[in-house]
């Protein structure tokens, strides 16, 4: 709702409750009450304006919780996933991978209070419990606070709660430990710092400043790894059409399972949804709750228990690969079909 919108409705209900009330006043009182409203209007919109300023999208979320259980990984080589759950009872996933900064390289053990941080605006697997690829965690520590986000060229956190202050006895160093000497102004920040003021945004003097190095992948092209066990065997030269049109796609083949494997990106895309790859947990996210991970033969629908289709999905050069039948069990389309001379699938027919 605008603010015009806002203020009209404001100024409705104000003056009905005017009118309601039991009156003697004369049409000059009446028309004082009219102006009061008025007034009481500006001042709530005014101050709605100044709040809606307020609330900004922050770069990165958290969740803090209390760690439950610690397993390997197996989609990504020396990490882990980690089950925590918070004070109300609500669990998570964090993967905490070899690019995960842990503050003060403190141990993951069972019972620790962990704060994992992830990006608010990365691509998430649609499943339950939510799983968090983490890109700074830290355990709790009385005596000190972290915040970690991106700050601008005034040092206010993109959520603006937090300023900086920098001093000379404020330690700023590389993930690795070296000390940073470039800018640090729109840059990602894990901020150490004791106490703050009470203003908005709260002020600080950190301690210590560790500048965090972006990693932006947006396509498995960048990947070189092949990530499949199986023997490929080509099934012919066979065309895919999507919706009654070829598409310009790298061919199907067959693994030794006799499974028949398609490109996933292409075929996707041709049908509309927006593809989007996580090179860090090498997941695939597919529009909005469609998700995969390769390795796994888990195949994440919505938020509905993982589908399972006797194959895992497979990078080959630099592609990823799903059995053709993702299409019909995982995204529900009922027209899939191999023909002599092509990979047919046609998505005006959905399945319930």
């Amino acid at each position: 709702m605008n603010t015009k919108n806002t203020k009209k409705l404001l100024s409705c209900i104000l003056t009905v409750s005017l009118l309601t009330i039991p009156s003697v006043s004369s049409l000059a009182n009446v028309t004082e009450d009219f102006e009061t409203t008025n007034l009481l209007v500006d001042t709530i919109t005014t101050s709605a304006e100044g709040f809606e300023d307020m609330l900004l999208q922050p770069s990165f979320m958290s969740f803090t919780g209390t760690i439950k259980e610690i397993n390997d990984y197996k989609a990504i080589e020396n990490s882990k996933i980690v089950l925590v759950e918070n004070e109300e009872g609500i669990i998570a996933n964090f993967i905490l991978s070899n690019d995960t900064y842990i503050v003060d390289n403190e141990e993951i053990a069972l019972g620790n209070v962990i704060t994992g941080y992830y990006d608010a605006n990365a691509p998430m697997i649609m499943i339950y419990p939510p799983q968090y690829n983490i890109k700074v965690a830290n355990f709790y520590n009385q005596d000190q606070n972290v915040k970690f986000d991106k700050f601008d060229k005034d040092l206010v956190s993109s959520d603006n709660t937090l300023k900086l202050n920098i001093s000379d006895d404020t330690q700023i160093v590389s993930q690795d430990g070296k000390t940073y000497e470039g800018e640090i102004t729109d840059k990602n920040l894990v901020v150490i710092y004791g106490i703050s003021t009470r203003s908005i945004p709260a002020q600080t003097t950190p301690s210590k400043i560790v500048v965090i190095q972006e990693k932006n992948v947006d396509t498995e092209s960048t990947t070189t790894v092949e990530y499949t066990t199986n023997e490929i065997k080509a099934i012919g030269e066979k065309e895919i059409v999507v919706n009654s049109t070829v598409i310009d796609a790298p061919s199907a083949y067959t693994n030794d399972q006799d499974t028949v494997m398609v490109p996933l990106r292409a075929i996707a895309e041709a049908l509309g949804y927006d593809v989007k790859w996580d090179d860090t947990t090498k997941s695939v996210l597919i529009g909005k709750g469609i998700s995969l991970t390769i390795g796994i033969d888990n195949y994440n629908y919505m938020r509905t228990t993982p589908i399972q289709l006797g194959t895992s999905p497979e990078i080959i050069d630099s592609k990823t690969f799903v059995p053709l039948s993702f299409f019909k069990e995982v995204m529900r389309i009922n027209d899939v079909n191999i023909k002599d001379s092509s990979i047919a699938i046609n998505d005006t027919e959905l399945l319930d």
